[in-house]
């Protein structure tokens, strides 16, 4: 049997085993790799084209499609274009203000220049029910949003079957915090949860608006995964205590959210839930609201261990990512890349449930040729 890109991801998503371990390479802002680190990659491949930004906050690339055939990838990206008519603008080189007026400011000395949110329109302060009301609020129905959306999916679909992974950023974690400031953030989910409910309720609001007209631009047949996240991890613990502040407060949105694009697929669609860190006591709370997949299964995390994952949660969630990127791929030798590339398909890819990818986006320090010897173990791969 000759297996295509798409039906290898959907095997791996329904728990089989295709001919290979699927792969992923900027399916999302999240499964990509940094600018500094892609220009070397592509001088390194001899690669000559201009670079496409996926992200400007946190700064990785669109890869080309002439790396992402070499690379055997079976996905595609598809993500919302910018926002048309809103407040979104360049301060300086260095400061960029987005369409929810969060300031975001460039880290001038660090290698990757990533962006860190300064201010945001409820920064500071006692929030109120009445600013969040009164605030002008940009619409997930915005044409500029799904600009171009119709036409990617169908450049997809003429160069291969490849699997569409269409990206809805956001959330109500992410852009609550940028919008309001992270300790602030975590303060009111403590002392004013009913406040911060609304503000919850209309980020929610704009991510099923602009979910909905994504899958309706993109074509509801052509969508095979819906990819989006919220951090709830650290290194070390949980972020805060799943089974009372995720459970009450955020899990009913992350719920309706995920109801919104099943509802609007018939079932059909996977969804793919980002969340770094230690994740593993909200695993539980993930597949009870309907996630079909974790990434970006940060192992070096505490209660992250892909032997264990795969025990407990092996039969019901696919597990997307894995490969080292605080040890093994910026530190390692290509030799040592493949060995723990094997060793991770051999644990995580057991029956199938597993998707090839570094743990978050590839950074500047990588040598590119460990990027080559983790891409090009996986296209190897056989499981029969």
């Amino acid at each position: 049997m000759s297996w295509t890109h798409r039906e290898r991801i959907l095997a791996a998503l329904n728990h089989e085993e295709p001919d290979r371990v699927p792969i992923d390479f900027g399916g999302a802002e999240f499964t990509s790799i940094t600018l500094a680190g892609y220009e070397r990659l592509k001088k390194y491949m001899g690669v000559d084209e201009p670079t496409d930004v996926m992200s400007i906050i946190h700064t990785c690339a669109h890869p080309a499609e002439s790396i992402l055939e070499k690379f055997g990838v079976d996905t595609r990206n598809v993500q919302p274009s910018a926002y048309e008519g809103g407040d979104d603008h360049w301060i300086d080189d260095n400061t960029y203000i987005d369409m929810f007026n969060v300031l975001w400011k460039r880290t001038e000395k660090a290698v990757d220049q990533h962006f860190l949110h300064q201010d945001g329109p409820f920064h500071g302060g006692k929030l109120t029910i009445e600013q969040i009301e009164e605030y002008d609020w940009p619409s997930g129905k915005n044409t500029g949003l799904v600009k171009g959306v119709r036409e990617r999916v169908e450049q997809i679909k003429a160069n291969g079957d490849h699997a569409v992974c269409l990206y809805i950023p956001g959330g109500v974690v992410h852009r609550g915090y940028a919008m309001r400031g992270f300790e602030a953030y975590l303060k009111d989910l403590y002392k004013r949860p009913e406040t911060l409910q609304r503000l919850m309720d209309k980020l929610c609001d704009f991510w099923c608006d602009n979910a909905t007209s994504m899958i309706e631009a993109a074509g509801v047949d052509n969508v095979d995964i819906i990819y989006f996240g919220e951090d709830l991890g650290t290194q070390e613990s949980c972020m805060f205590d799943p089974d009372t502040i995720y459970t009450n407060y955020l899990k009913p949105r992350h719920r309706r959210m995920i109801e919104t694009v099943k509802g609007l697929t018939n079932n059909k669609v996977k969804i793919c839930f980002h969340c770094c860190g230690s994740a593993y006591h909200f695993i539980p709370h993930l597949l009870d609201i309907g996630i079909d997949a974790l990434n970006p299964v940060q192992v070096t995390a505490k209660n992250m261990e892909p032997e264990r994952l795969k025990e407990e949660f092996g039969d019901c969630l696919t597990f997307w990512g894995g490969i080292n990127t605080q040890e093994i791929l910026p530190f390692g030798t290509p030799q040592e890349v493949a060995e723990e590339t094997k060793r991770i398909i051999s644990i995580l890819g057991k029956g199938g449930g597993y998707i090839l990818n570094s743990v978050h986006n590839i950074q500047a320090e990588v040598p590119p040729e460990n990027i080559v010897a983790m891409f090009e173990t996986g296209a190897a791969h056989r499981y029969h």
